[in-house]
């Protein structure tokens, strides 16, 4: 009696979630590719990640604006009394 040959796919590391998750961490929507180029996501799933991935962005990088308003606020103000050579 033989048994059937089972073939057993190998991940490469740069096909990890993980490394997605990590490269997205850091690198925000220029991890995308890394997204993109892998086959076990259907389109569908590519498309909605690529989504929330640039909504995240957008979303940190406003925080980030509204956060630093008032330091940029302020530096304007210590630039604009201070005495000119």
């Amino acid at each position: 009696m033989t048994t059937p040959v089972t073939k057993s796919f190998k991940t490469k590391i740069i096909d990890s979630l993980w490394v997605f998750i990590i490269a997205t961490a850091f690198l925000g929507p220029l991890a995308l590719p890394l997204l993109w180029r892998n086959p076990r996501y259907k389109k569908s799933t590519k498309v909605i990640a690529s989504i929330v991935v640039c909504l995240l962005t957008a979303l940190l990088i406003w925080v980030a604006k509204v956060y630093l308003e008032p330091f940029i606020q302020e530096f304007k103000v210590l630039l604009e009394q201070s005495p000119t050579p």
